[in-house]
């Protein structure tokens, strides 16, 4: 019985996603902030602020994914995976004053 099946690289399956989702936040963005503005809708705007900030984060994201792959040099006997480490704690000093806009 024959068991054939692709193999799909792994290390870079979530980026063709995470780009579509950037562009998909970005075209959003777009949208809400051209409809705010012909409507006169500061709600709609805000929106499209909040869905801006998603998509910077998440071009974030991406950017420290792609240089966390590269391999270790003489300089960087780690690699480069702290770049996410990096990419993690700015996403988070980006969205502490979101939540905390929230609840004060």
């Amino acid at each position: 019985m024959d068991h054939d099946h692709q193999h799909h690289d792994v290390e870079t399956m979530g980026d063709r996603r995470l780009a579509i989702a950037i562009a998909f936040n970005m075209l959003l963005t777009l949208a809400q902030v051209t409809g705010g503005v012909i409507s006169g809708s500061l709600a709609l705007i805000a929106d499209a602020l909040h869905n801006f900030s998603d998509a910077s984060s998440l071009l974030i994201a991406w950017v420290a994914r792609k240089i966390g792959r590269q391999p270790a040099d003489h300089f960087k006997t780690f690699g480069y995976k702290r770049a996410e480490v990096i990419a993690a704690l700015i996403n988070l000093v980006l969205i502490v004053p979101k939540v905390l806009a929230v609840y004060f």
